[in-house]
């Protein structure tokens, strides 16, 4: 068993009005992964948590595309403290999140994150980050823009 089929399970025992059993799961993944990766987030494919997702925190409002790829201590915040209808944070497909990255929409919006994105180890980032665009720093600076993939 890894963190991300516990955290796809709680998420499919949420969405089928399982309440408990979701927070079980979620629970027990935080035990032994010490990982806080919610149910009521959104995943739409597969997720790859590097080294075991340790110290990865994911804020309720997220909603996360397929293959994407996030390191340890990784955040995902959210300006927005309660559970909302509508993702606060969209994480396209095929991204990744480099170790010990900081992301949070601001109040009131939306952070999108685009398809095929870089986010470097230790970036900050609380604006958009257009698709395959490489972003670095504690201001997390556009370092590169690839062509899209097919």
């Amino acid at each position: 068993m890894n963190p991300e089929a516990l955290w796809a399970l709680s998420c499919r025992l949420h969405r089928r009005g399982s309440r408990l059993p979701a927070k079980i799961v979620k629970i027990l993944n935080f035990a032994v992964f010490h990982t806080v990766l919610p149910y009521e987030a959104r995943l739409n494919g597969s997720v790859q948590l590097w080294h075991r997702g340790l110290g990865v925190v994911i804020h309720p409002n997220t909603s996360i595309g397929a293959g994407v790829q996030i390191a340890q201590n990784v955040t995902v915040a959210s300006g927005d403290w309660e559970v909302a209808e509508e993702p606060t944070v969209v994480i396209g497909d095929k991204v990744m999140i480099g170790a010990g990255a900081f992301l949070s929409s601001k109040k009131g919006q939306v952070l999108r994150i685009g398809t095929g994105a870089r986010i470097g180890a230790n970036a900050v980032v609380t604006n958009d980050v257009p698709a395959w665009t490489t972003v670095a720093g504690p201001q997390a600076t556009v370092l590169s823009v690839r062509p899209a993939e097919d």
